[in-house]
């Protein structure tokens, strides 16, 4: 009660007194409030009841009510709450879609940024929806996803997630790899193949040897899939660039497939920078933006995205949340929790743009 009545009558001096004043031991003296209201509250009897100052201003504050300094004592509550009396990770929830009609105008959310997952990327195939079209579909594996490392701004400078996938053995790797995962993950702690880094929010950071599924990401969601496409070697510039070559008919020695004049006369007296020639072709890094996640198998840790991905079989792909489209489903943030886990396949509904009947009958 002395230490609300300090807070009560400390409200009304000048910010630049008490702002110093309240944060020292703020935490600490929220923790003696509690345990100082629930000890009076437990000891008060049918004729002295003592109010529970801070439960109440903690409830009123959910409900909408209270005065200034009891929503802001209850917001400083509800945060250590969530934190765990400030240490560790927050508590998650789902990130609601914007309303169609508005989000252009408000633009893309940025209070949260979730961690993505690496794939492998086991070939393609087609499923067919409810109206009967085929839609083509890449198979991604999301094999043994697991927090490695957890970056934050008191020590990297930034917040961020790193995500192993696959294992193998540590005898094929140095020992400053290994020291790696020993210090952040244990001695006993198994080594990936493939390690990604993913900048997130700070409500979104993960614990370390979290693992992560493929019902992280969400059926009808867009994602962006990142790779290395495949090596074609030294190419034309027929077959890198699509250029038309030189003519097929008669008249035309030697020079069928060639790409023609490069440059102009004595006035430049040079071939520009970046002219569209004959090179290297493929073995760079490639991003699919807005892919429709349309199937997501959690059984098997698969997720079907519709399209093409680049990269071969076997090759590994970052997976992220679209960062040029809004989405239309709720989002898991950090990630889905293990009491909301999906046991079952889930599959997009049918777009209406491929009704057939909608196209040739109406």
């Amino acid at each position: 009660f002395f230490i609300y009545f300090f807070f009560w009558q400390r409200r009304e001096a000048p910010m630049a007194t008490t702002t110093t004043t309240m944060r020292l031991g703020l935490t600490s003296l929220l923790r003696r409030s509690l345990s100082l209201a629930s000890s009076l509250e437990s000891k008060a009897s049918s004729s002295l009841r003592v109010p529970n100052l801070v439960t109440s201003s903690f409830h009123g504050y959910r409900q909408g009510h209270g005065s200034t300094f009891e929503r802001s004592l209850a917001t400083s509550m509800l945060s250590m709450e969530q934190q765990g009396g400030g240490v560790g990770m927050m508590e998650g929830g789902f990130i609601e879609p914007r309303d169609p009609k508005t989000r252009k105008r408000e633009g893309f959310p940025t209070a949260h940024k979730r961690c993505g997952a690496v794939a492998m990327k086991c070939g393609m195939t087609r499923e067919w929806d409810a109206n009967g079209v085929g839609v083509p579909l890449t198979v991604l594996w999301l094999d043994e996803n697991k927090v490695v490392q957890v970056k934050s701004v008191e020590k990297e400078g930034h917040y961020a997630v790193q995500v192993g996938a696959s294992s193998r053995r540590r005898k094929r790797l140095n020992k400053a790899v290994v020291g790696h995962y020993v210090k952040h993950l244990g001695k006993e702690a198994e080594v990936s193949r493939k390690v990604v880094e993913f900048k997130v929010t700070e409500n979104c950071l993960l614990e370390g040897g979290k693992a992560i599924n493929a019902d992280h990401f969400v059926v009808g969601q867009l994602v962006d899939v990142q790779g290395t496409t495949r090596g074609k070697g030294f190419a034309g510039g027929m077959k890198r660039h699509g250029m038309k070559g030189g003519p097929a008919s008669h008249g035309t020695t030697k020079a069928h497939r060639t790409i023609g004049s490069t440059g102009q006369c004595q006035d430049p007296g040079r071939v520009f920078k970046g002219k569209k020639m004959p090179g290297r072709m493929g073995g760079k890094t490639c991003t699919q933006q807005k892919l429709l996640v349309y199937k997501v198998d959690p059984v098997h840790n698969l997720v079907y995205v519709k399209g093409q991905v680049p990269g071969g079989k076997g090759s590994y792909v970052t997976l992220v949340d679209s960062k040029i489209a809004f989405q239309d489903v709720a989002l898991p943030y950090p990630t889905r929790a293990e009491e909301g886990r999906q046991t079952e396949v889930t599959v997009a509904h049918a777009s209406m743009k491929n009704n057939p009947f909608e196209r040739y009958y109406k």
